[in-house]
């Protein structure tokens, strides 16, 4: 089934490197998706489990930018710093999604962490746009902006703690706000995949 419609956090920090370009409604934008970092631990805020057998593609919204995923990895980089295990992984949910995978508490990675074996879990979307390129792993994804929702979170703002919708992002620094953009993935992404 494809993936009509995802919700991602679009952070300050993201939106300050674009340049603040203000956004809106039709317009076209180029993302790596990104769920952070994920620790193989179903108590975390956001965490991953590994299996050899096949899971189905799945990419389900479960809360404001916050998702249930399962795919296959495609790609991996594992690395051993300080004697402690990590890996960015890409895996097709469906999407790409590209996730940081913390170790253990011996410091190694739950066995299986690498290309053809399945991964699912639980955390929340980010669209990066300005990549540090810290990694080769990743896949971008072209999406069409559809609307924002922006939580105010802005200290003596008279509507903090609510949710604003609009159909357009002002050029605007949101240094306290928390701001998710609703984006319909191009049609040419669905029908490819993300080997493509």
């Amino acid at each position: 089934m494809p993936i009509d419609e995802i919700e991602f956090e679009l952070s300050s920090e993201q939106y300050e490197q674009m340049g603040f370009p203000g956004l809106k409604q039709g317009e076209s934008l180029t993302v790596t998706l990104d769920m952070g970092v994920l620790l193989p631990d179903p108590a975390a805020d956001g965490w991953f489990a590994v299996r050899k057998e096949p899971w189905a593609p799945l990419l389900r919204r479960v809360g404001p930018a916050m998702y249930v995923f399962a795919g296959q990895i495609q790609q991996a980089d594992i690395t051993k710093e300080d004697g402690e295990e990590s890996a960015v992984l890409l895996v097709d949910c469906g999407l790409p999604l590209r996730m940081t995978c913390a170790p253990l508490a011996d410091g190694r990675l739950p066995y299986g962490a690498w290309e053809s074996r399945y991964l699912t879990g639980y955390g929340r979307l980010q669209g990066i746009v300005e990549d540090d390129f810290a990694t080769a792993v990743g896949k971008t994804v072209d999406v069409l902006l559809w609307s924002f929702r922006r939580l105010v979170l802005t200290p003596g703002d008279p509507v903090i703690g609510e949710w604003r919708e609009s159909d357009a992002l002002l050029p605007s620094p949101y240094r306290y706000d928390r701001v998710l953009l609703v984006a319909r993935p191009h049609r040419n992404v669905l029908h490819r995949g993300i080997r493509g």
